[in-house]
């Protein structure tokens, strides 16, 4: 994570507007539950944490760089459109030649493909041990007139996928809602550095009806077709807003629900590894999932089941 901390009393925050939409919703009013989030300065770069935190996963699995056959994830915002600076990371870890790079650009369920993929790739038996690597620098690319930049934190998390795991995949959900496209949206606007920007129409359903409700009934018909309830999970989702977030634990009721929101705010698409690892010595139940929502609009969820048990 970013050194730097920036709280709710931060006078960036003071540009956004309270100006309600025609439906009568301010959106500053969705984005609530965050305490302080990190960032980086002008001058940073997202790369080098994204390297830290691939360091501290393979010395955590205790597997050498060159055991990497396998790179997946994001960079985001990269510095270039293509390529994206996932290379950077290749790089910097000093992975073998041989390594392919998988550039997921996916937001925000990267983490998720990224271990869907390599999951996939081992048990076909094309890899040995794979690495997946998500960091987000969104603070550089906010609207900060927009309430969903109250949000939004910059940092990195990255995790080992091998066939020694703690935990195995068993099954997965997706759902994609591709007549929301354009509903949300990273691009240039009034200026060349690009900003992410919600809908006041369809941006708002997206994030009051799609996400609010469809994450739960994915995630239900998931663990349904599994045999099991909220009770027996671990889960770990999009932390965009404790609107949303609440709204998921009283549909759902897992076992756990850890989060990293009060503490780094809304990471995007590193929020999943950031939470898992943050968590991870402490997540005790017999099954995890991971519950994503993406621009797009997409929602994936994977079951992940705890080896041995």
């Amino acid at each position: 994570m970013p050194p730097h901390i920036r709280g709710n009393d931060d006078p960036i925050f003071q540009q956004i507007t309270t100006q309600a939409n025609a439906q009568g919703i301010t959106e500053k009013d969705l984005f609530v539950g965050m305490k302080e989030r990190r960032y980086l300065d002008k001058d940073e770069r997202i790369e080098p944490l994204m390297i830290e935190a691939s360091r501290l996963a393979l010395k955590q699995a205790n597997i050498a760089p060159e055991a990497i056959d396998r790179l997946y994830g994001y960079t985001s915002v990269p510095e270039y459109y293509t390529p994206n600076s996932l290379y950077v990371v290749h790089n910097g870890l000093q992975l073998p030649e041989q390594t392919l790079v998988v550039p997921h650009n996916a937001e925000f369920s990267t983490f998720l493909l990224g271990v869907l993929e390599a999951y996939n790739a081992i048990t076909a038996g094309w890899s040995d041990h794979a690495l997946v690597c998500c960091g987000s620098n969104w603070t550089q690319y906010m609207d900060y007139t927009q309430g969903h930049s109250l949000s939004i934190g910059d940092g990195a998390g990255a995790a080992v996928i091998g066939p020694e795991a703690d935990f195995e995949i068993i099954d997965y959900e997706t759902q994609t809602l591709s007549d929301q496209y354009g509903a949300m949206t990273m691009q240039a606007r009034d200026s060349l550095r690009a900003t992410y920007k919600i809908t006041e129409d369809v941006g708002f359903y997206s994030f009051q009806v799609s996400a609010m409700e469809g994450i739960p009934k994915m995630v239900q018909h998931l663990l349904s077709r599994n045999k099991l309830t909220g009770r027996d999970i671990a889960l770990i989702t999009h932390q965009a807003s404790r609107v949303l977030m609440d709204h998921w634990q009283e549909s759902l009721q897992p076992r756990e629900y850890p989060d990293t929101l009060e503490l780094f705010g809304n990471l995007t698409l590193a929020s999943y590894p950031v939470t898992l690892a943050y968590h991870y010595l402490t997540i005790s139940s017999k099954y995890l999932v991971l519950a994503a929502l993406g621009v797009g609009y997409h929602q994936t969820a994977l079951l992940l089941k705890r080896t041995g048990s």
